[in-house]
């Protein structure tokens, strides 16, 4: 998530977050495109398996302020990079329509709030989602709008997503992405952290960013810290 995958310089160009859009969101923080060319291909290979032919949606809410962007030479960054520009979010109207110029539709993610949606009734209390069997390779679990809880192991290639925490009692490898709806104050519990990338509400870690994990057998928690997301022992 690092505040993001990678990029710890105070002087980062972007952030990458985790959606649970098809899609990953690439935020932009600050405008130089040499540097921004420079990062992006850290980033990917730092990540290879994760960024490389992955759609990416421009946020623009941070840059909105500071006029129009090169939006063909980041399109060709992108590109050059293993990347796949699908459009772009937020901006100024004039971003947008160059934006729009150098083919880059402007994208929703989310679901519109409705003006006038009437009344909903109360709803009952999730009941938290528990499994019980081995997650393999290629599996994907979600929890909507509650924990999940797996009491058995998470092989590589499988992802575990949840709107609040995630519990795993066996080794947890693959993704596990709690809070994905944007909860900052869901968490992930384990025993064993093997995983390929950790997130919470959309800040992620790789393997290769989880550094001095507790070694005696403790349960280990990670989440948020403003923009950071932190494992610790519990």
């Amino acid at each position: 998530m690092a505040d993001s995958i990678l990029v710890t310089d105070h002087q980062a160009c972007f952030r990458f977050k985790t959606s649970f859009a098809a899609c990953t969101i690439m935020q932009l923080t600050r405008y130089d495109l040499d540097d921004l060319s420079k990062q992006t291909t850290a980033a990917v290979n730092r990540a290879p398996n994760f960024f490389i032919g992955s759609p990416v949606v421009l946020d623009l809410e941070v840059v909105k302020g500071i006029g129009v962007l090169d939006f063909k030479q980041i399109k060709q960054i992108l590109i050059s990079n293993n990347l796949v520009p699908v459009g772009v979010r937020g901006g100024s109207q004039e971003q947008l329509e160059e934006a729009a110029t150098a083919g880059f539709p402007v994208i929703t993610i989310g679901k519109p709030k409705l003006i006038d949606e009437p009344p909903k009734k109360t709803p009952q209390a999730p009941i938290t989602k528990l499994v019980t069997s081995p997650i393999r390779s290629g599996m994907q679990v979600y929890a909507r709008a509650t924990d999940l809880i797996v009491m058995a192991p998470v092989s590589p290639g499988a992802e575990l997503l949840a709107d609040g925490n995630i519990h795993v009692y066996g080794p947890l490898r693959g993704r596990a992405l709690a809070g994905v709806q944007g909860n900052t104050q869901a968490r992930i519990f384990c025993r064993t952290l093997e995983a390929e990338l950790v997130a919470i509400a959309g800040y992620y870690l790789v393997k290769e960013d989880m550094h001095n994990l507790p070694s005696d057998g403790s349960t280990m928690q990670i989440y948020l810290a403003g923009e950071e997301v932190k494992i610790a022992a519990v």
